[in-house]
This record gives C-alpha cells, sequence and structure tokens, in this order.
C-alpha cells in the first residue's frame, strides 16, 4: 500500500463513488465523497434496474445510426430520439455499432467476469454487514429479434468462459419456470441464468454509504466540483461550491465517478472522455394478482428493458432516449414501458397507477464501464456502468481500490481501463 494516511477524495455519490470510498477506507485510506445532491444515489443509480446479473449482463450498444433515426418514426420505437440533425450523436452510434460489430464476444466476456466478481462481492458485502435486501434469484434474458437472438452463442461461451450456469429456453419451457409468462410474446430466443439475481440496488446503495461511515467515510452534499488541478509535489486541489466547505480542497488523489461530470471535469486537461448522456425511464407499479406476477427478472435485450419484482411491487426499467434531459417524460416511453410489462405479464398489476421517473446515464460508445488511472498518476475513475451496470459498479471499485493501493488485483482490468480506451 502507498499510504495508510493518504487523503482521497471521491467525486460521486452514486453507487459506484460509494462503493469505491468503502473499499479505499477499508484499505485505510481517508476518503472524503463530495456529492452535488442533497443524498446519495439520487442520479444514475436510482434508475439502476435492479439486476444483479453477470449472466444477463450485456455491453450497452445500441443500434447503428440510421436504424435508430428510423426508429423515430414508430409508435413503439426502441430508442427515442429528439427532432432534428445531430451529427455528433450519429457519429457516436456508428461507434457503438462497430464495437457491436467488431468486439462484441470479447466485451460480452470482459463484463461478464467483472459482473460475477461484482455479485459476489455484493452478496459478502450484504452478509458481511446484515443488510436488508429484496433479491430474488432467476433471471430470463428474452431477444425479440432474430439479429439480437443471433449473439445467442456468444453469450453462452461467456457463460461457459465464466463458469455460470444458464439454459437456453422457448416460450414453453419459460412458461414452465414461470407460470405467469404470458405466451402470446413473440421471441426469437431466449436465455434462463438461474444464478443470476435482482434486487433493490438504491437500498444496497444507502446501506453501503452506512457501511463506508462506519470506516470513517465522509460525506459532503449539496457541494459541486468546478474544477481539479493535478499539483507539483503529488497532489490535487479541488475547487468547490458549497456552503459548508472551503472553495479549495488539497488531496492526494481524486477518484472521478461523477457521471457526465467526469468529462466536464477532465476536458480541461485534455482527457477525452466520449461519454454521451443518455436518458432512461422507469416505472413502479402496484402488483395486483401476485399469481400472475413473475416471481423472477426478466431483461428484454430488444428494448433494452428490466422486470423486477421487489415485494408487492414491479419494477420496469430501460428504454433508452437521445433527448434532453426533462421532467416531462415523452409520452412513447410511457406507452413502451407499459406495454412491454404487458407483453409479458398482462394481468399482473395495476399498470394505470403506475409511478414513473427519469434519469441520466452516462454511456461509452463500447458500453463497457471505465476504471483506472489517468495520464495524470493520481486522478482516477470510475464511470458508465449503464442502466444494468450494479454488479459491475461493485467489481470496478473493488479494482479500482486495488489500483489506487499499487496492489495487483484479483480480477485483470484489462478493457476497461482510460490506457485500453485511449488505444482504441
Amino acid at each position: 500500500m502507498n499510504s495508510t494516511h493518504r487523503q482521497i477524495a471521491v467525486i460521486g455519490g452514486g453507487l459506484s463513488g460509494i462503493c469505491t470510498a468503502y473499499f479505499l477506507a477499508a484499505k485505510g485510506y481517508e476518503v472524503a465523497v463530495i456529492e452535488r445532491r442533497a443524498h446519495v444515489a439520487e442520479e444514475a443509480t436510482f434508475g439502476n434496474s435492479g439486476l444483479l446479473a453477470p449472466g444477463a449482463a450485456m455491453p450497452l450498444t445500441l443500434p447503428g445510426a440510421f436504424a435508430t433515426f428510423a426508429c423515430r418514426f414508430k409508435e413503439e420505437p426502441r430508442v427515442l430520439l429528439a427532432s432534428g440533425a445531430d451529427f455528433v450523436r450519429n457519429r457516436w452510434m456508428r461507434h457503438t455499432r462497430q464495437a457491436q460489430q467488431q468486439r462484441f464476444a470479447a466485451n460480452k466476456l470482459r463484463l461478464t467476469r467483472l459482473s460475477a466478481y461484482g455479485q459476489e462481492l455484493t452478496l459478502q458485502l450484504q452478509a458481511h454487514h446484515g443488510m436488508e435486501h429484496e433479491n430474488s434469484n432467476g433471471v430470463f434474458h428474452l431477444f425479440r429479434l432474430p439479429a439480437e437472438a443471433a449473439r445467442m452463442p456468444q453469450m453462452q461461451e461467456a457463460a461457459q468462459q465464466s463458469e455460470l450456469r444458464f439454459k437456453a429456453l422457448d416460450t414453453a419451457a419459460i412458461r414452465q419456470l414461470e407460470p405467469a409468462f404470458s405466451s402470446e410474446a413473440a421471441l426469437a430466443g431466449a436465455l434462463h441464468y438461474p444464478d443470476d439475481i435482482a434486487g433493490n440496488a438504491v437500498l444496497f446503495a444507502k446501506q453501503m454509504r452506512n457501511a463506508a461511515q462506519a470506516l470513517g467515510v465522509a460525506f459532503h452534499f449539496g457541494a459541486n466540483v468546478k474544477a481539479i488541478q493535478p499539483e507539483f509535489g503529488g497532489r490535487v486541489a479541488l475547487e468547490i461550491e458549497s456552503p459548508h466547505l472551503a472553495g479549495r480542497m488539497m488531496v492526494d488523489g481524486v477518484v472521478l465517478a461523477a457521471g457526465m461530470q467526469t468529462t466536464e471535469l477532465l476536458r480541461a486537461h485534455d482527457t477525452p472522455v466520449p461519454l454521451r448522456a443518455l436518458q432512461s425511464w422507469s416505472a413502479l407499479v402496484p402488483i395486483k394478482n401476485p399469481d400472475d406476477a413473475p416471481n423472477m427478472a426478466l431483461f428484454d435485450d430488444s428494448y433494452k428493458v428490466a422486470m423486477t419484482r421487489l415485494g408487492n411491487r414491479l419494477r420496469i426499467t430501460g428504454l433508452l432516449g437521445f433527448v434532453p434531459p426533462s421532467q416531462t417524460i415523452p409520452p412513447k416511453a410511457l406507452r413502451n414501458l407499459l406495454k412491454i410489462a404487458g407483453d409479458y405479464y398482462p394481468n399482473a398489476a395495476n399498470y394505470n397507477q403506475a409511478h414513473f421517473w427519469a434519469n441520466t446515464i452516462p454511456v461509452l460508445p463500447s458500453g463497457l464501464p471505465l476504471f483506472g488511472p489517468t495520464r495524470h498518476g493520481n486522478v482516477f475513475v470510475n464511470v458508465g456502468h449503464g442502466v444494468t451496470g450494479w454488479a459491475a459498479a461493485v467489481a470496478s471499485a473493488r479494482v479500482l481500490a486495488d489500483m489506487v493501493a499499487g496492489e495487483e488485483p484479483e480480477l485483470d482490468p484489462a478493457g476497461f481501463t482510460p490506457r485500453d480506451l485511449a488505444a482504441g
């Protein structure tokens, strides 16, 4: 370890920031989390799908620019787009398509291994700290379109290499495992992962904050970091707007787990991070017929929508959009979320009583998270886990803490680091 008394600032109070702070504090670092909101887990983490699922973990890539552009004119688009030309957006989407076509198998294997490590760590943390949870076992990964189902062999290969249990199913077999499943939904393929888990990621994040505080982590809310500046002598200066903190904080190192703000803070240091802000929408609906409600989670690959049961509630999360953040949720998003849930579980819930919310999630063209040191040796990043990235966020936090401490991580970070991103 470099030193048990080094001071580390973590910018961002979402799941990745909280877990990074926890693992650093467990190694003896003095850690402060700086969060611009009033509480933890109020941005991307709040919109997490609740999947703790290495088998169903997918690099979040989207259709190519022209295919997605056509979705704008459909009543049930797979991706929502703002009107007007956006050449930066189209270029970014072409990069996602290239990643899907050229590197999907390798990226899927990397993400599966990372998520399996994160699932193991999460279960250990829940047991060690006696955390409350709403975990359920088993996840169905469904494919509506043949082009998406064509990737199933690569996904099965990743599961085999990661020693995950899985089984390919048809609709009748799904119904045997999940009697509430509607056989009316047309599918091109499906995989079942019995050891994948679904739960409440926000509840976990809040309990991890308590665990981090017990290790001495300080949380500063309502504090906005305006700039970071590596200084001579190996320290980093933070310029902060806050009614509670001084305007300048000096630390030995900083971890940027601040979503899109990460890009802004690094831009001044000629360190490009090609994150793109996507909108994701969620709904929480009360279950009306428990026998018609699912017991296992489901992930619809075509619409990037997850459904998880949390007690007497059904949570529907996903559906992405290249639209400006807004408190007003697009009507198409509202209809699509409920339509997708109704395709599979039409009699499960009072869908007309749904509560909706929107989140902004930062995503890289590869669809993979990014963590590790930047070219400034004491400035680190941990971002881009996506709406299904609970397990990956926990794993990346642990691996990053090992890297900060100069220790050999238990999991190889190759493919996830800023150095890998720069190499293309």
